[in-house]
């Protein structure tokens, strides 16, 4: 054995030193658990807002694809779920032509109300109110539709 020949106190002086590294680790595990913790409930908060929310959120990245949308958004455009939107949306796309899109995403800088032209999901033309807004930090453009009743 390597140590039997090391003096007693060092022995204990490391094994000191260990259990401190022990209880660190112990330490920084129970902080990380607690902010994981932090923003999973954040997360879910987020998302209990965004879904609960009357009008239809969604924000597109700069070249028109939808990054995240919420459950209302989802459904008025005939998806069963934000993730089913971004897939099939992702392909067919969300306006009902390129036009469209350029119109509304690139004039978002106003944040105004407008109406949009969307593709529903069977293949309609669906026109809602909307309003834009660009979120120039994240080259990203925030979406918020609406029925046409609300435009009064």
């Amino acid at each position: 054995m390597r140590d039997n020949h090391r003096p007693k106190q060092d022995l204990i002086h490391e094994v000191t030193g260990l259990r401190k590294q022990i209880m660190d680790l112990k330490e920084a595990m129970v902080a990380r658990r607690r902010v994981e913790d932090a923003l999973r409930e954040a997360e879910s908060r987020l998302r209990s807002l965004t879904d609960s929310a009357p009008v239809g959120l969604c924000l597109f990245s700069s070249d028109g694809t939808a990054l995240v949308a919420n459950l209302p958004f989802a459904r008025i455009l005939g998806y069963d779920s934000p993730a089913e939107l971004q897939r099939v949306g992702g392909v067919l796309g969300v306006f009902a032509t390129t036009d469209e899109q350029v119109r509304v995403l690139g004039g978002a800088t106003a944040g105004h109300r407008s109406g949009a032209m969307f593709r529903h999901k069977d293949g309609s033309r669906l026109h809602l109110g909307a309003v834009a807004r660009r979120c120039p930090d994240q080259n990203t453009v925030a979406l918020v539709t609406y029925s046409p009743a609300h435009l009064e």
